[in-house]
């Protein structure tokens, strides 16, 4: 019996002594420094890339700092590197607390870097660091990606990891960016046949820019005023086999996104011409994508056939002409005008990514897969040749749920 006695202690012992080596690799929040934002750039020298690391201070802001931390809110350091991995060391020659990428939101590339074919060796070195995750952002910066960074100062959110997840968030819902995570950057690289759209940014506002609709500007085009910051989020740049290759409009972003059941889109506001207005006003409404889309193919015979439906939901939030929707004619005249603005969007698009573009900017191929019963016939298929002489056709089905508070023409002043 006591030697029953003597094991059991032992083992208790035992288990106690293992549950306390699950704090053996602890680490202090104090003791690190996250980076947030990894800008990319050309280095000067042949064979490098300049790499910016945008750092937060874990302090700032949180309770263990108090809120009332004298400590900057964040920390901007640039220097030339052979690769980004390897330059959490070399950072650490100025940072005195230890680099880590786990926490990594945002990649910056500009343009030039985004388009010079060294970009695709460099870049898949992502795939090789534990720490940094696939559910992060690709943007292409209009500037390079060092001095992006020291120009975005936000006026209100001085933390940097929130005011990225809030752009960025924000920007995939109203459909003005994609959605352009670093899983859908080597998923379109690997398969080779769609295009990768990354979101478009700049730090930098172009001078008197021209007023254009409000989903029609690149990021630099918007000509906002006040006491704000200049850094903008709108349009995409288009990748092809993981180099750049042309950039898309806020419009014609919304068009893929909508297209693109992939995306997580909430809902869309914009302005449309008014059907019933003489003077080209504009009306408000929402736009919900609340069904994927309906896609069906005849791949046989010389110029493939596809077809695209596409249900949306609408809600009229304004009525600059004062027409009367409670008359059936008039909400008949109202969804074919808004049908035909979407089917011209589309069509538009469309033969630009045929003609232009070479290629389709969302997984359309994937959809193209089930009409052949092999891997080697969908090969011989050759989807890159044959999407840019598809015949494409494009139906919106137009849903209006709401048209407004007040349908009925009001009275004029005087009468």
């Amino acid at each position: 019996m006591p030697k029953t006695k003597t094991v059991c202690r032992l083992l208790l012992f035992f288990v106690m002594v293992m549950l306390l080596t699950g704090c053996w690799d602890r680490g202090e929040l104090e003791d690190k420094s996250y980076v947030i934002g990894l800008g990319l750039d050309l280095s000067k020298q042949e064979g490098k890339i300049k790499v910016t690391m945008l750092l937060a201070n874990p302090e700032v802001g949180s309770m263990q700092g108090g809120g009332g931390s004298t400590e900057e809110a964040r920390e901007i350091i640039s220097f030339d590197a052979n690769d980004f991995i390897a330059a959490k060391a070399t950072a650490n020659s100025v940072i005195s607390r230890s680099i880590s990428y786990e926490l990594l939101r945002i990649f910056v590339v500009s343009e030039e870097f985004a388009r010079d074919s060294m970009f695709t060796t460099t870049f898949f070195e992502v795939l090789k660091d534990k720490e940094i995750r696939l559910n992060s952002y690709l943007a292409v910066s209009k500037e390079k990606a060092a001095q992006y960074f020291l120009k975005n100062k936000p006026k209100m959110e001085t933390r940097p990891h929130k005011y990225f997840q809030f752009m960025v968030d924000h920007g995939i819902e109203n459909g003005l960016i994609p959605d352009s995570t670093l899983f859908r950057y080597f998923q379109s690289a690997e398969r080779g046949t769609d295009l990768f759209l990354a979101m478009y940014t700049t730090a930098i506002r172009q001078n008197n820019p021209r007023i254009q609709m409000e989903d029609e500007y690149m990021a630099g085009e918007l000509n906002a005023t006040g006491e704000l910051d200049n850094t903008q989020f709108i349009g995409s740049a288009v990748f092809k086999k993981g180099v750049m290759i042309d950039k898309l409009t806020g419009q014609e972003t919304r068009t893929v996104n909508i297209l693109d059941d992939t995306t997580n889109i909430k809902d869309i506001l914009v302005n449309l011409t008014d059907p019933f207005s003489d003077s080209k006003e504009q009306i408000a409404a929402r736009i919900m994508k609340t069904k994927g889309n309906e896609i069906k193919m005849n791949l046989k015979g010389v110029r493939p056939q596809i077809f695209i439906t596409i249900p949306l939901q609408f809600e009229i939030m304004s009525n600059p002409s004062k027409a009367n929707y409670a008359i059936e004619k008039n909400r008949q005249k109202l969804r074919k005008h808004i049908a035909d603005h979407i089917e011209k969007m589309n069509e538009d698009l469309l033969k630009k990514t045929q003609t232009k573009l070479k290629g389709v900017p969302f997984p359309l191929p994937i959809y193209a897969k089930k009409y052949f019963g092999t891997i080697q016939e969908y090969k011989k298929f050759n989807w890159e040749k044959s999407y840019l002489r598809a015949d494409i056709h494009v139906k919106p089905e137009i849903e209006i749920v709401d048209y407004g508070k007040d349908t009925n023409r009001p009275i004029k002043v005087g009468q």
